[in-house]
């Protein structure tokens, strides 16, 4: 492969990695003039000007993803996987734009496998240091279906064997369960651990409706002892459309939307920490990236006042100043989008669609 694959999950489809090289990450620097011409301009980003300035940053940007895909190329990487884009105010006349991910070497998969059919994210956890699992793959083969796990390891043990029980959810609302399922496995110590694929009896004809998993971790066996799990696992409050989505912008040991009270604040990986911890006890994310600092429900709930995306922009613009400046780009592009398309029908309205888009920027990015 000559170029470098880049995904913001733990996996490329088709591929497999042979080889986890290092962390990678690499800043570019925005001068005073072109941050002082932004700030200036913000209010009229989705004007004339304003794409202007959309272009300069898209073009900053991709200097820098260049750059970035260099690195890792001199590192001897062929792909990077949990890749994340931000940006920074470094002070008032200097911004950074932030790449950064892991390097690996991947290899096309081979096998006998005919047809890979459906990634369902598991929906349940278990709100402490164990073994994880977080994703369920479902495979046919000579109508035959067979499946494996993507388990998230935060304990950096060596995992040797799981034991689980299955219960899949249709687009029907239907469950089927699978118990007392045994995966063993010889792997360095990692992150993460990809089981191999085994036969199960499901039929075949049913794989593609699947649209939820959950999965019950029974028992485990880390350094050579049994680990029996008792813990009575707690459910998303996402869809498994959204969960889908979550996993992808934050990380595939990603559960739940981060929550804060005067007693607790519950971590994205599902963990609780007390008012004073400044980092996740179980994955070690900053609390200050949990999400955005000002009340979105808020205007979410005024927005659906509007009648137009046009309305609805000039009321996400009472709030502009409470919003980072690397997410007023893109929201700004998708209020105009909308407002383009408006303008393009001529009657009806894009109201819904922005704010369903808005939503799930907000809640799930």
């Amino acid at each position: 492969m000559k170029d470098v694959m880049i995904t913001s999950g733990s996996s490329i489809d088709g591929y497999k990695v042979v080889e986890y090289i290092d962390f990678v990450n690499h800043s570019a620097v925005f001068g005073s003039n072109f941050v002082q011409e932004l700030a200036a301009n913000i209010t009229d980003s989705v004007g004339g000007e304003g794409n202007s300035l959309s272009d300069k940053l898209k073009e900053a940007t991709e200097a820098a993803k260049k750059d970035f895909i260099g690195i890792v190329k001199e590192k001897g990487g062929n792909a990077v996987i949990n890749m994340k884009i931000s940006y920074s105010n470094l002070s008032g006349s200097v911004a950074a734009v932030m790449f950064s991910g892991t390097a690996v070497k991947v290899e096309k998969n081979k096998g006998t496998m005919k047809e890979h059919v459906n990634d369902i994210a598991v929906s349940n956890y278990f709100a402490r240091k164990i073994v994880r699992p977080i994703e369920v793959d479902l495979h046919i083969d000579n109508n035959q279906t067979y499946m494996s796990l993507k388990l998230h390891n935060y304990e950096m043990a060596k995992i040797t064997a799981v034991k689980v029980d299955v219960e899949f959810t249709d687009i029907y609302g239907e469950t089927t369960f699978i118990d007392n399922i045994d995966y063993t496995f010889n792997q360095d110590i990692n992150i993460l651990i990809e089981t191999d694929k085994i036969p199960i009896d499901f039929d075949f004809r049913k794989v593609g409706l699947q649209v939820g998993a959950k999965v019950f971790l029974r028992k485990y066996v880390k350094d050579m002892r049994v680990v029996e799990v008792a813990d009575q696992s707690i459910d998303s409050t996402l869809t498994s459309e959204e969960l889908g989505i979550f996993k992808k912008n934050r990380g595939a040991d990603a559960v739940d939307k981060y929550r804060k009270t005067d007693t607790y604040w519950r971590c994205i990986c599902g963990a609780i920490n007390l008012p004073g911890d400044t980092q996740c006890s179980m994955c070690n994310r900053d609390e200050k990236d949990m999400g955005y600092t000002f009340d979105y429900e808020s205007m979410l709930l005024t927005m659906e006042s509007a009648d137009s995306a046009e309305e609805i922009k000039d009321i996400f613009m009472q709030y502009i100043p409470n919003i980072d400046s690397g997410s007023r780009v893109e929201l700004l592009e998708i209020l105009q989008s909308s407002i383009n398309m408006e303008n393009q029908r001529g009657k009806g309205t894009m109201k819904y669609s922005l704010l369903d888009k808005l939503k799930r920027k907000f809640e799930l990015s």
